[in-house]
């Protein structure tokens, strides 16, 4: 970051009560406990903490100024005598404004990536192949909200020459403001699925809630759509540049064939990319890396990525910890998808699932903000659990039991069926009934925590010396 203190109050339309508005930034800050001298603290106020509160101990480890709201701002006036504070009506927004600004100012090619499932992936992937040829500033961790989307911004200089970002949302308004920020080059829709339903209501508001990537966009960008999602699609009526990609039917980028190998660890793809062969193998027999390495395939063509340059990206690719990461010891199989869950991603996981040799076992834990719609779409796993001729299938945790009760009503026997209470209870339970030669899914949502269910296996298994792992 090379901006002066000036820039920031320009930007966020503060009014400013520093010195030396001509003082360098070093970076910006939402945490007190990541401040180091040169950076600028921006106060922000959530359900369960206030940044405002800790505007007097980043000030005395070094910061330059902090952004404050008006109502705060006379209080802190007051006890700190010719404090450095940029007063703003909303800091939330403000951090928002000096994120555009940057982008703004830098003019690097944007490309945002958004999706009931498979965004993250997606990202990765894109990345990937664009770094093959450029430095790429990306989305990390879970940064792709109001807050996060901001602060990877805020890390763009002249030295990047693409940066791709990932857009989480839960609220209708959400997309909106965070195009605003970003306004991104290439805009992709990975599909729309049933996830927040508890604030977005149903499929339906999910559309209307992700919509904004494709509709606000600058005249100039592109978009980049899914054919095999009707949603999508719809999404993108109206815009004149499109790419397009499929598994399906003809487009921009189509799967010609795609087969996972005798071992189940990977899954060997064949894409058309306007005439021109990909062939990919990545490391991971997940049916999902088909289609989310079509989304990054037609998403690099904007930015005129060349087909050696995809291949070498995409073969390069490494799995995300907790996204359909594999491993194994002693005969067992865990495929680990435990970073989150809604019923769109848990389908695509269990269509894998049911790919594998040997006896299927599915450790299912909660989705959550389904709202109202919770028990049936647990449920409706169950159903799909017994449909695929999974072997066996565990529930962890009251709302998960629900796929618990609608396997056993769709056919499945009570043996295959077990359901425990919480974390703790299942890493017992499946301490018995994992075998040798079974391959083991396990997958709920974030707030689940199922991680500390696939480390158990991993512990168990590994540590296990047995008739049951050995020769059995």
């Amino acid at each position: 970051m090379k901006l002066k203190l000036n820039d920031i109050v320009m930007a966020t339309k503060g009014a400013s009560s520093c010195a030396n508005r001509d003082e360098l930034i070093t970076g910006v800050s939402t945490d007190s406990r990541s401040i180091v001298a040169g950076t600028v603290f921006f106060a922000l106020k959530g359900p369960r903490f206030d940044g405002h509160a800790f505007v007097r101990d980043v000030l005395r480890k070094g910061a330059v100024a902090a952004v404050v709201k008006e109502h705060a701002a006379v209080d802190l006036a007051a006890s700190l005598e010719a404090a450095p504070l940029i007063v703003v009506k909303d800091t939330l927004a403000s951090l928002g404004n000096l994120a555009s600004y940057v982008r703004r100012l830098h003019g690097t090619p944007v490309a945002a990536i958004s999706g009931t499932a498979g965004k993250t992936t997606t990202k990765e992937m894109l990345a990937a192949i664009l770094k093959r040829s450029r430095r790429v500033l990306k989305t990390e961790g879970n940064k792709n909200n109001l807050i996060g989307l901001p602060l990877t911004l805020m890390e763009l200089d002249e030295s990047f020459d693409a940066a791709v970002v990932e857009l989480g949302i839960s609220e209708f308004y959400e997309m909106q403001r965070l195009v605003e920020i970003c306004v991104p080059d290439v805009a992709v829709i990975t599909n729309i699925g049933r996830a927040h339903l508890a604030t977005l209501g149903d499929i339906e508001g999910v559309a209307r809630a992700k919509a904004p990537l494709f509709t606000a966009l600058p005249p100039t960008a592109v978009r980049v759509v899914n054919l095999d999602d009707p949603r999508v699609v719809k999404s993108a009526q109206g815009g004149k540049n499109i790419v397009t990609y499929s598994l399906n039917q003809d487009a921009d980028v189509r799967a010609r064939k795609y087969t996972v190998d005798k071992g189940f660890e990977s899954i060997e793809v064949i894409y058309d990319v306007r005439g021109a062969e990909v062939k990919i193998r990545f490391p991971s027999p997940s049916m999902a890396y088909v289609v989310n390495g079509a989304a990054a395939l037609a998403a690099a063509l904007p930015f005129g990525a060349k087909t050696d340059e995809m291949i070498a990206g995409l073969n390069g690719f490494q799995p995300i910890y907790g996204r359909m990461s594999e491993w194994r010891s002693q005969g067992v199989t865990l495929l680990d998808d435990t970073y989150n869950a809604n019923p769109e991603s848990v389908a695509s996981a269990l269509r894998t699932l049911a790919l594998a040799k040997g006896r299927r076992v599915a450790v299912i834990g909660a989705m959550l903000e389904l709202g109202e719609a919770a028990v049936e779409e647990h449920a409706a796993v169950g159903r799909m659990a017994a449909s695929l001729g999974i072997d066996m299938l565990v529930t962890v945790g009251a709302l998960a039991s629900a796929a618990g009760r609608s396997a056993l009503e769709a056919g499945m026997n009570k043996e295959s069926v077990l359901s425990f209470k919480d974390n703790a209870a299942a890493g017992e339970g499946l301490k018995e009934a994992i075998e040798s030669g079974d391959t083991v899914l396990v997958k709920g949502s974030r707030g689940a925590l199922l991680e500390e269910v696939a480390e158990g296996i991993k512990r168990f298994v590994a540590g296990d010396a047995t008739r049951r792992f050995v020769g059995h």
